[in-house]
């Protein structure tokens, strides 16, 4: 098998070594439960992402990728209906997710310049989570007086492995691909017992990449 696939029959433009980069639109989706409002809330937020990855092709139509992914924070404002008054409480909400992914990329070509693909594997996530709950300061007028703002945070930290799966197109541009893909990964439910919890928690990605041939 390895003489075969390292015959000249199967080795093309694309074999051998791989490096790129990545930028995307992430959606984080969760049901969060916050127990001192004694209740539970679709929870979407949005972030920019980036990452590098880099792999082995073994010829254009396999190829082994691994890389790591990042991005800015999940930030939200839940619970707005539960507050006494929105204008001077709040509950604000922010998650960080990044992690390393390893999966195997197959590509189903349609001419020389352009393909379809689909991606499986696994991601090893890190995600930290932070709920704050207080009320803003009320400035003073000619009949009351200055009241300062509160706050009060807990957060939570965790680590996980979940399955990780994409499909997109890729073109040849200047002996480089380029990529349109939307990916998928659903993580383990993050919390603090008797405090906050986020549930079913998936996260979903269209991402933009270039993939450097070596």
């Amino acid at each position: 098998l390895a003489g075969t696939l390292a015959s000249p029959a199967f080795a093309d433009e694309f074999s051998g070594f791989r490096m790129g980069m990545n930028l995307s639109s992430d959606t984080f989706e969760a049901d969060l439960f916050f127990a001192p409002a004694v209740a539970t809330e679709d929870f979407r937020t949005n972030r920019f992402g980036y990452g590098l990855f880099g792999g082995w092709a073994l010829n254009r139509y396999l190829a082994f990728e691994g890389g790591l992914r990042g991005g800015q924070e999940f930030n939200a404002n839940p619970f707005n209906d539960y507050l006494a008054d929105p204008t001077t409480d709040f509950v604000v909400s922010h998650t960080d997710v990044k992690g390393i992914d390893a999966t195997v990329v197959g590509s189903l070509w349609i001419g020389k310049k352009f393909s379809l693909f689909a991606r499986a594997g696994m991601f090893a996530w890190k995600a930290e989570e932070t709920v704050s709950v207080g009320s803003y300061p009320i400035p003073a007028t000619e009949t009351t007086p200055f009241i300062p703002g509160s706050k009060a945070s807990v957060s939570v930290d965790d680590t996980g492995f979940a399955p990780i799966v994409g499909v997109g197109m890729q073109t040849v541009l200047d002996g480089a691909l380029v990529r349109i893909e939307y990916q998928q990964t659903e993580i383990d439910d993050l919390g603090v017992a008797g405090a906050f919890n986020l549930r079913d928690t998936t996260m979903n990605s269209l991402n933009f990449n270039v993939v450097w041939v070596f």
